[in-house]
């Protein structure tokens, strides 16, 4: 299970990345736009600028341009430091990622959608349903095609990186046994609403008077993974070191249904509902099937490498922001998130 209460739309640094001087060189743009050949040059105001007429009057593309930098531009900014940061990372260690590994990071999202974790005896929903729930989620979320295409990349890059680091990584048998405990312990489930503030704490409460927790969480929660799905996550053991240890704390303290006051953990608030609890299986660690239980210790490590390499790559990005508003944007919000 990944850590699923961390947010994963977009990168989860707790500072701003290091800025280069005004003086450094500036690096090409990975994807720069380019007029076609010969095509007349598009000067602010002018003819070849029209993007639109209306009533006669001209709407100008270069105002547009404008507009979506400054309302937009942060946002698609930070997407794309990280998936620069990201390729540059996977050249340096010569790993190469193809549309294949794109379309399996798309692949993966549609699983956990149409995966039933309440009833694990349930089918899968079928493909046309996932799809469908995506659409929606990207709707509800505000999130365009494009936007989800460039974030299936960075996750696909940062995958190969993580698993090619975990590749290295000895496992122990303390890792297995550790592994066994979450797998056979007795387990609970939640569901989680993640918010920003403690205005949104009241707000998602006012809302929970009249709405059920799972219409809520996909309303109001700011986890664009759990939101899909209503807020659940995964069944969890209380030794599960990749749950927060209030998370487990307060999960285990819940009766079935109850809903936690806010608790403030990585950043973000939480409120949590216990949905189910699960005994623990009678299987002893001599009997458990090891190759099962190491493959499973290695997708938890590369699934956590990955979720703590984005903060990273990030964070030690050397950037240097050109456009005088967008770059006050952009250094304001890092500089919060200190």
């Amino acid at each position: 299970m990944e850590r699923a209460w961390e947010s994963v739309g977009r990168p989860p640094t707790p500072s701003a990345p290091a800025t280069r001087s005004a003086d450094a060189p500036a690096r090409p743009a990975a994807a720069a736009a380019t007029a076609p050949a010969g095509s007349p040059p598009q000067v602010a105001g002018s003819r070849n600028d029209v993007l639109a007429l209306v009533n006669g009057e001209p709407i100008y593309r270069s105002t547009l341009l404008d507009l979506l930098v400054e309302c937009h531009g942060e946002k698609m900014l930070e997407a794309l430091i990280l998936l620069t940061a990201a390729r540059q990372k996977a050249a340096s260690m010569s790993v190469t990622v193809g549309p294949a590994d794109i379309q399996a990071a798309h692949e993966d999202a549609l699983r956990r959608l149409a995966t039933p974790f309440i009833n694990p005896d349930q089918p899968p929903l079928d493909r046309a349903t996932a799809e469908r729930l995506l659409r929606e989620f990207l709707t509800a979320k505000n999130i365009s095609p494009r936007e989800w295409d460039i974030r299936m990349e960075q996750r696909a890059i940062i995958a190969r990186i993580a698993a090619a680091e975990v590749a290295r990584t000895p496992i122990t048998e303390e890792m297995l046994r550790s592994r066994f405990e979450q797998d056979y312990g007795e387990k609970v489930q939640i569901r989680h609403i993640q918010l920003s503030s403690l205005a949104q704490v009241t707000r998602a409460r006012a809302l929970l008077a009249d709405k059920d927790f799972e219409l809520v969480a996909r309303q109001m929660s700011e986890n664009e993974l759990t939101a899909s799905q209503g807020g659940l996550i995964p069944p969890f053991t209380r030794n599960d070191t990749a749950v927060p240890p209030l998370i487990r704390e307060t999960a285990f303290s819940l009766q079935v249904g109850e809903v936690s006051t806010a608790i403030q953990e990585l950043g973000h608030y939480q409120l949590i509902k216990l949905e189910r609890r699960f005994p623990a299986d009678g299987v002893s660690f001599d009997k458990a099937d090891k190759a099962q239980l190491r493959a499973r210790v290695v997708d938890r490590l590369a699934r956590q490498r990955a979720e703590d390499l984005e903060g990273e790559l990030f964070r030690d990005a050397a950037v240097d922001v050109r456009d005088a508003k967008l770059g006050a944007q952009f250094r304001e919000k890092n500089r919060i998130r200190r």
